[in-house]
């Protein structure tokens, strides 16, 4: 009887495993190629390019990018094992946008022979490598780590990149490879990703304004406007990238951590240095009491205080929505001229 009962037990537990598969942790790898087909991964264009064979995924043809459509990457690890043939020329990005053409994304080169000085292992338009690292016709392991704003390569385990990219140019998209041109044959195999941890601070994202729903006591409100803000070391990285009338790109840039103290800030024709901090979600805080702002619970609350030199001209509330997908700042700020302009920007974060 007891036997029975283990038995039953048993295939009643095999049951729910068969109902419940065991799901990778974030902080797993996990393998996003099967060995046989493409399912999961999509080409920008040109889809004859790309095929399986003998266990590997092959680019052979015009040019084309395959991207792996089943999640996006905002901090994550990626590896491989590739090979090229001689003269071959291709890539594996990070943060990838989905189209024809060569996407925006950040690459991690893979080209041994071709004309090209920019070799195996570099950043592509970010950090060069020009030293020729694996020869024609082998397999090499490389691996690209990416968190904030800080992006590391490594080829067959040597580190050949380490470098912080202060402009936020890329901060969420698809993993995906690269077949260069006709005459170029790359395989990659043992394809595999890793979810890296979240940001910690709900700032962080891509954001653009909704003029409708913004105003300024003075002037018109921006009509495009991005920011752009990732995590840099124990800090946060922003660059904000506004288009005039006249078709000129202007913006801000700065690193801060979020304690309240000074920065340099380069880029503000009204201001150079800026602090912020995260308002106590335990009490009221000073600046919500002058922005007039009741306090929500679940939202973000941020206070920001622009200076020039040691004196403070400006100050603004950030506020981030419970689901982390709209900010809101108030504030006013001192221009040279005298006047205060008090303004209203709502932002709406960009699909991650």
């Amino acid at each position: 009887m007891r036997t029975l009962l283990a038995l039953t037990a048993l295939a009643v537990l095999a049951s729910a495993a068969d109902k419940n598969p065991k799901k990778f942790k974030k902080d797993d790898w996990h393998p996003i190629f099967n060995g046989t087909t493409l399912e999961d991964w999509k080409a920008g264009d040109n889809t004859e390019s790309w095929t399986v064979k003998d266990g590997a995924i092959r680019g052979d043809g015009q040019r084309s990018h395959l991207f792996y459509m089943k999640e996006k990457c905002i901090n994550c690890e990626f590896k491989a094992e590739v090979r090229l043939n001689h003269t071959g020329n291709s890539g594996m990005y990070v943060r990838a946008a989905f189209g024809p053409g060569f996407p925006k994304g950040y690459e991690a080169q893979c080209e041994n022979t071709s004309d090209d000085p920019v070799k195996t292992g570099s950043l592509y338009g970010f950090d060069k490598v020009f030293e020729q690292l694996v020869p024609d016709d082998t397999w090499w392991k490389q691996h690209v780590i990416i968190e904030g704003n800080h992006i590391q390569i490594f080829v067959n385990e040597k580190q050949t990149v380490d470098f912080i990219d202060e402009k936020n140019t890329y901060v969420s998209g698809y993993l995906a490879l690269q077949q260069h041109n006709a005459g170029s044959i790359v395989d990659f195999k043992n394809l595999m990703m890793k979810e890296l941890p979240p940001p910690k601070t709900p700032l962080v994202g891509t954001w653009h304004i909704k003029p409708e729903e913004s105003t300024f006591s003075a002037g018109e409100v921006p009509k495009q406007l991005e920011l752009r803000i990732l995590e840099e070391r124990d800090g946060i990285r922003y660059q904000s990238e506004n288009v005039r009338a006249d078709g000129q790109k202007t913006g801000s840039n700065y690193f801060a951590r979020l304690d309240g103290l000074d920065y340099v800030l380069s880029g503000s024709p009204d201001y150079d240095h800026i602090s912020i901090e995260e308002i106590d979600k335990n009490h009221i805080h000073e600046a919500l009491k002058v922005a007039k702002i009741r306090k929500k619970p679940d939202e973000h609350y941020y206070l920001v205080i622009q200076r020039r030199g040691f004196v403070e001209i400006g100050r603004a509330t950030y506020t981030i929505s419970a689901d982390r997908n709209m900010l809101r700042r108030e504030g006013t700020i001192k221009h040279d001229k005298g006047d205060t302009l008090q303004y209203t920007e709502v932002f709406e974060k960009a699909d991650p």
